[in-house]
Parts: structure tokens; C-alpha cells; sequence
């Protein structure tokens, strides 16, 4: 398939709304992606998305998990290579050290879902040992990732232009804080090994 293609074999009968779900879904095989997470996204109307989802869950190329959706192994076969791009690489507006004791699944299932100011939950992932959080601004012209990795957390900003940065940063520092006050809270809660 060259550029302009599309990226899902053209056997299979999809709706635009499914392709674009589908898409989209199977650019972060490990994701799990929150309803409104994809809606804002991919700014689909709630109930085309839902009649999307369903279609492909009977295909079995996409599952609802606790989490939200992901795409199924059966949906990577589907897809042409230039649907398998991974997100763009961003840039890292705040970097630090966990404490060692930390338990970074359970800082997750605490911040999971959660919305901070402008931020909307949109979904995460876990690959190769490293979680990855997403947050996005209702607009979709910031999307802040937060990777926890052996020890470490860092703040990935995607935004859609660079006079957005400093309000990018400014997003990244009260998730920040958010991201702080759990790991405090955790010191009695259970967070702390």
C-alpha cells in the first residue's frame, strides 16, 4: 500500500466511522481507550460511535474491557502497515524520579478516568514495561501523555500548535500536582509498597 491508500485491506466492508475507529484504536495495539476519549478524537457523534463499536465487537476486531476499547489481535491482521504508525514522539514539558516504593499499578487504577481542570481522561496503555496515561483538553489541541517507566515519570505534550505550549506546560504542571498528591496520599492508602 503506498501513501493515500488506505491502510485497512479493501475486503473488508467498513463503515468511515468504523475505518476510522478501527484506525485510529490500532495505532496503540495496547491501549485502552475511554468512549469519550475516542469521541473527542475522533469527533464522532456519541451514537455513531457506539453503533461503530458495536459492529466492530461482533467482527471481533475491537473489545470493551473495564478500561474502555481496544483493538483485538484480529484487527492488527486487518490493517495495512501505515496503520500500525505510532503516536509521534512529542515533547517532554516535565521529567522526574518515583520513589522506589511506589506502586505505579495502583497509581494508575487511582488516576485512571479522572479529569484535572481542563484535562479529560482519555485512556492508557501498558508495552514493553512502560504505562502510558492520556490526558487530552476538550478541544483536542493538547494531549498530555504521562509515562511511567522503571522508576521514572515523564510528561509527554502533543499539541496541535506551538503557541500552545506554554498552556501545554501549564496542563503538564497541575497533572502534575495531581500525579504528586496521589503518590503522597498513597503513603497511607496502599500505593506505597
Amino acid at each position: 500500500m503506498g501513501p493515500g491508500e488506505p491502510s485497512v485491506r479493501a475486503d473488508l466492508d467498513l463503515r468511515e466511522h468504523d475505518r476510522n475507529v478501527l484506525e485510529f484504536l490500532s495505532r496503540e495495539p495496547t491501549a485502552h481507550v475511554a468512549f469519550q476519549g475516542l469521541r473527542r478524537r475522533l469527533g464522532i457523534h456519541p451514537e455513531q460511535l457506539s453503533r461503530a463499536l458495536h459492529r466492530l465487537g461482533e467482527d471481533g476486531l475491537v473489545e470493551h474491557t473495564e478500561h474502555g476499547y481496544r483493538a483485538t489481535t484480529k484487527a492488527l491482521t486487518v490493517l495495512g502497515p501505515d496503520a500500525l504508525s505510532r503516536t509521534p514522539e512529542g515533547l517532554t514539558v516535565l521529567e522526574t524520579y518515583l520513589p522506589a516504593d511506589v506502586v505505579v499499578k495502583s497509581l494508575v487504577d487511582a488516576l485512571q478516568g479522572r479529569w484535572f481542570g481542563p484535562l479529560r481522561w482519555f485512556g492508557f496503555s501498558e508495552d514493553d514495561g512502560e504505562l502510558r496515561l492520556w490526558w487530552s483538553t476538550e478541544d483536542n489541541g493538547i494531549q498530555l501523555e504521562v509515562r511511567l517507566h522503571e522508576g521514572q515519570l515523564r510528561i509527554v505534550a502533543h499539541i496541535a500548535s506551538r503557541d500552545r505550549l506554554d498552556e501545554a506546560a501549564r496542563d503538564a504542571y497541575l497533572l502534575f500536582q495531581h500525579l504528586s498528591r496521589e503518590i503522597s496520599r498513597g503513603l497511607y492508602s496502599g500505593l506505597i509498597s
